[in-house]
């Protein structure tokens, strides 16, 4: 089933990247985006993580961060080196949440994102060094999906990515966290 505006996200367990187990209890009364990504070493979905972490200074106190790769947990590891670990950083092996969230595949959404998102695959790769084919485990086809979800858990935003490139803008996640 799709997520929808006043869904309760009430169950979330999957491994960390910290060698962590994550459950929905460790962000239980805080508000936070929960963001479905593509392979392990999309160069597209680590540069948004990147941008996520650079702009932790701007989100309020107590926003939560999880980013939800479908993958192995050991491809995760190895492609989300570069990432400091003030987020969490999830594997979801058997496409469990992915499934169950309905996180679409499109093969035109990825050759549209390619093209329009160009000098983001350049920033993401020559000037970040995030490396396509670092560890390629998981869904390549995959669409983003992020979600801001309230202290209660209340879905309050959502959005089903077109193509690789579409999320919900920085700047209304950090109006959101506040």
């Amino acid at each position: 089933m799709k997520i929808k505006i006043g869904d309760k996200i009430s169950e979330l367990s999957l491994p960390n990247i910290d060698g962590t187990e994550f459950d929905l209890l460790k962000i239980q009364g805080k508000k936070a985006l929960i963001s479905f990504y593509r392979y392990s070493s999309c160069p597209f979905c680590h540069l948004r993580i990147n941008e996520t972490i650079n702009n932790k200074s701007n989100f309020g106190e107590g926003f939560e961060t999880i980013a939800i790769f479908n993958c192995t947990l050991e491809s995760l590891q190895k492609s989300s080196s570069k990432h400091e670990t003030s987020i969490y950083i999830l594997a979801d092996e058997n496409r469990e949440y992915f499934d169950k969230y309905s996180v679409q595949k499109s093969g035109i959404g990825v050759f549209v994102g390619s093209v329009i998102g160009i000098f983001r695959f350049m920033k993401a790769i020559f000037i970040k060094g995030f490396n396509p084919l670092k560890s390629l485990s998981g869904a390549f086809t995959g669409m983003p999906v992020d979600i801001l979800v309230n202290k209660d858990g209340i879905v309050e935003q959502v959005k089903y990515g077109k193509t690789t490139i579409d999320h919900i803008p920085m700047r209304e996640i950090i109006e959101f966290s506040k």
